[in-house]
């Protein structure tokens, strides 16, 4: 598309100004035109404001601040948030439920198993869940109160609190392997749908900012206004 703004649209108003008709070419093609030849003129203007963000961005993430926001944007994202707390949770299961089976109690095996967290977030929840088993509260109340943990997760653990934590916990484990692959599908679903979007998009501003001005050129109708 590009390429053809800059190539095929300059040719095409040669020819209509050589002839001298009075056709003017599509608006949104003028337009687009003209944006790509002020930013091949002034390049650089964006390429430093660009390079602004980044960097400011990159400095920003490794911040406390900025890295714990971050973290809990991934978390949060559209289609994939769901999907990477989901594997991070269920690798701090499996890490408490190996403590659990060595003898260690929850407190302890809460206190080893957050050496895998590396999102911040994940490892703030597990920091509020040691808190919570020493001023006497349910170390799962972090992870229910962030919203993050499916109301059926917080459940079987609490149940498991109840009966038998590691064999509760082995549940849990088949039951998040089952949601993590239904969140695959789910995304393997989506992501078609959403590259359609973008091409669908494309394709129709390809048609009205370089195909219709050859068109136009094609069907010949600013012979007229030329002749006349």
């Amino acid at each position: 598309m590009i390429i053809g703004t800059l190539v095929a649209i300059p040719a095409i108003q040669n020819v209509l100004n050589q002839v001298g008709s009075t056709d003017q070419l599509p608006a949104i093609t003028l337009w687009f035109k003209g944006v790509l030849d002020k930013l091949v003129k002034f390049w650089y203007i964006p390429t430093f404001i660009i390079l602004v963000v980044l960097i400011s961005i990159y400095f920003y993430i490794k911040t406390p601040h900025g890295r714990y926001r971050f973290d809990n944007f991934k978390y949060r994202m559209p289609v994939f948030g769901s999907l990477i707390y989901a594997i991070d949770f269920s690798r701090l299961i499996k890490a408490i439920l190996l403590n659990i089976r060595n003898g260690m109690r929850i407190q302890d095996a809460l206190e080893t198993s957050k050496s895998i967290a590396t999102n911040v977030v994940m490892l703030s929840l597990i920091e509020s869940s040691i808190n919570n088993i020493l001023v006497g509260q349910s170390w799962i109340e972090p992870f229910e109160q962030s919203g993050l943990s499916s109301p059926m997760i917080t459940e079987m653990l609490k149940i498991g609190m109840q009966t038998d934590l590691a064999e509760m916990m082995e549940k849990l484990l088949e039951y998040m392997e089952i949601d993590i692959d239904n969140i695959m599908t789910k995304i393997m679903k989506t992501l078609p749908q959403i590259v359609y979007l973008i091409v669908g998009i494309l394709l129709i501003f390809v048609t009205l900012v370089v195909l219709v001005p050859m068109i136009q050129i094609y069907m010949g109708t600013w012979l007229f206004s030329a002749y006349l």
